[in-house]
């Protein structure tokens, strides 16, 4: 937990220095929430595009922890850009929102997961007020992967019992 507190305390500044709205998704959002659950990376959406001026100066500032570049990545759930940040060995993803995209098995193509920022949760996480997907999205999101694994099946029911409290 170290390892995730210290990752955000680097990366949330750099955040608010380029006024991003930005929300925490996946597996470390639920983690925030209280399932229980491993720790693997720190997903965070970032409410921009990848070509805007801001994310370039942003990519410049991280350039020195960036362990993948802003690259294109589609597979069978998502068509996105994807920014791979490595600080003190905990691995944080940065997405820009804009293109952003997520399969969909009604329409059989890619769509926005975005339509509009949304309202998102915070949460205290070690002293940090942390901006979390909606428990409610986080579960369509995971509900809409085409392959599941797993930590998704636990996640969606470790959300839908805090959602019932």
């Amino acid at each position: 937990m170290d390892k995730a507190v210290g990752a955000l305390k680097y990366i949330v500044p750099l955040l608010r220095k380029y006024n991003f709205q930005w929300v925490i998704t996946g597996g470390f959002a639920c983690l925030a929430y209280g399932v229980k659950r491993p720790l693997t990376d720190i997903d965070i959406d970032i409410n921009t595009a990848k070509d805007s001026p801001q994310f370039k100066l942003f990519t410049q500032d991280v350039k020195p922890y960036t362990t993948q570049d802003l690259e294109h990545y589609v597979d069978q759930n998502y068509d996105n850009y994807n920014l791979e940040v490595t600080y003190e060995g905990q691995v944080i993803d940065i997405c820009p929102m804009a293109e952003l995209k997520i399969f969909d098995r009604d329409t059989n193509s890619y769509i926005p997961f975005y339509h509009n920022f949304p309202n998102v949760e915070f949460v205290d996480f070690h002293g940090l007020d942390l901006p979390l997907l909606p428990k409610d999205l986080i579960i369509k999101n995971k509900e809409m992967l085409m392959w599941q694994r797993e930590s998704d099946f636990n996640d969606i029911a470790g959300l839908r019992k805090l959602l019932t409290k």
